[in-house]
């Protein structure tokens, strides 16, 4: 066997919910909604938007960009190789306005501004044209594993490649039409609740959220490096006990036993359905270790699972646990070493993340 690959997360910028967007406060204070939508908590957009620039930018596209460019600011990194973005549903509020003027000017005199700002990759071509990168340019649209392929591309290319640099992001809008369609399927919860309070309301359905988080992702260690990611693997509508074997086996490819991993970050989403099938998962394998949950924070979105890599990422970086994460309140170990996001998506797609701390 070859020597295993490590990439590291070499820097990291995430807009979100919370105040997330000052990378020195981790989650000292929380942010709370009495309503089933979470919506970003935005900076300044102009400490990190030309204003000039910034005034034909939707405002997921200005949400996107600052993070990306708190990323580079991060990383100082300001010349990637290659740019991946993923997102699940896409700019819909800009698609929304389209459609609607479409109809409304019956097909004739429409703003192109709609149109270009609802593409699923305006925000790649965006960020790619604010730093003049001219480099590898990808967007994956697929859901929930728009992410998960995203850091799988990036994880191909630098097995190619060691020495470079890719910028890696998702976002995905709490946008009304997208609730209102997900409200008919009950992906979310019909009794208005406080977000805190997620976990303790035991019906089915979650909370809407939003988000965009990116990370540089390389095979290099420097001075800003976050912290090291191992590997990942997606099982998808696992059946029996598919998935509990999935994840025996993805820890032993990496030769990491149980009792190896310092904490869990679980993507239960308050669905007690959904998180029936993440929680036997947990209590079969893990059920001693250190658990932690962050949908409370961040709102179900198709790509939370970015937000759950920040997270882990965070709380190694920083070696402390936010006491708005924690789950149990068991001993947790002096040192974090190695951490294993648990996120799934509508209790379809599942994703293992295993991230390692710096010696």
């Amino acid at each position: 066997m070859g020597e295993k690959v490590e990439y590291f997360i070499n820097g990291a910028g995430i807009i979100s919910p919370q105040k997330t967007f000052d990378s020195n406060v981790f989650l000292t204070d929380v942010a709370q909604y009495d309503k089933n939508v979470l919506t970003c908590i935005t900076p300044d957009f102009k400490a990190y938007i030309n204003p000039i620039q910034m005034r034909r930018l939707s405002r997921m596209l200005r949400i996107g960009l600052s993070a990306a460019t708190i990323c580079l600011r991060d990383s100082k990194v300001f010349m990637p190789d290659g740019i991946v973005t993923a997102t699940g549903y896409g700019f819909l509020d800009e698609t929304a306005k389209f459609l609607g003027e479409v109809l409304k000017q019956n097909e004739k005199q429409l703003t192109p501004t709609y149109f270009m700002q609802s593409t699923s990759n305006a925000l790649a071509g965006l960020v790619a044209l604010t730093i003049k990168c001219m480099g590898y340019n990808n967007t994956f649209a697929s859901k929930g594993y728009a992410f998960e392929n995203a850091l799988t591309d990036v994880m191909m290319q630098l097995n190619e490649n060691a020495s470079a640099n890719f910028l890696v992001g998702a976002y995905d809008e709490a946008a009304e039409v997208q609730y209102k369609a997900s409200m008919r399927v009950e992906h979310f919860k019909k009794e208005c609740i406080n977000n805190l309070s997620l976990f303790e309301t035991p019906t089915k359905g979650s909370i809407q959220g939003e988000g965009s988080a990116f990370f540089m992702l390389t095979r290099k260690q420097s001075v800003s490096t976050w912290c090291g990611l191992l590997d990942m693997h997606v099982v998808y509508k696992p059946e029996g006990n598919e998935l509990n074997d999935a994840l025996k086996t993805f820890l032993s490819k990496n030769h990491i036993q149980p009792k190896d991993i310092d904490l869990i970050v679980s993507g239960a989403s308050g669905d007690i359905d959904h998180d029936a099938i993440l929680d036997s998962v947990i209590q079969s394998s893990l059920h001693t270790t250190f658990q932690t949950r962050f949908k409370h924070l961040s709102g179900e979105y198709c790509t939370a699972t970015a937000f759950a890599l920040w997270l882990g990422a965070s709380m190694l970086k920083n070696q402390t646990v936010p006491e708005v994460v924690k789950v149990k309140k068991t001993q947790l170990p002096e040192r974090l070493k190695n951490i294993l996001v648990l996120n799934h998506y509508m209790g379809k797609s599942f994703t293992f993340i295993l991230l390692t701390g710096l010696d």
